[in-house]
């Protein structure tokens, strides 16, 4: 699924949301994955495994975007700042909010706009659920 417009907000209904729509789409091959880190897997000594379930399942995100103008660069780095990196959540919509947005933050230290041509930049933006 191409997400053409996504939505980021501090409300899950969108109330008070920013809409991202850049010239450009991400580019070709947004990853769309889940994360189970939170199940712990035990073994004893006779063999047999037990697992713990800190918390399920989680989704995740990474999009590069590519070619990106000023505008659009502006608007990003106003995500990152909100966001503060990875200590605060926000919500994100693949379509614009027409369903409840998805509760994330950034699963990245660092935040790098890497100048690919005369005045356009490129980023790639790493987010996961937040439980």
């Amino acid at each position: 699924m191409a997400i053409s417009t996504a939505a980021f907000d501090d409300a899950s209904d969108g109330g008070s949301k920013s809409t991202f729509t850049p010239d450009r789409n991400p580019n070709i091959g947004v990853q769309y994955g889940t994360n189970y880190e939170g199940i712990i897997r035990n073994q004893a000594i006779g063999g047999e495994v037990y697992t713990l379930e800190r918390f399920g399942k989680r989704r995740g995100w990474a999009m590069t975007y590519s070619f990106l103008n000023s505008t659009d660069q502006e608007k990003l780095q106003a995500l990152i700042d909100h966001a503060d990196g990875r200590k605060n959540f926000f919500f994100f919509s693949e379509d614009n909010f027409g369903t409840t947005g998805i509760k994330v933050r950034f699963d990245q230290d660092t935040f790098a706009f890497e100048e690919v041509a005369q005045g356009a930049t490129s980023i790639t933006l790493n987010l996961i659920e937040q439980l």
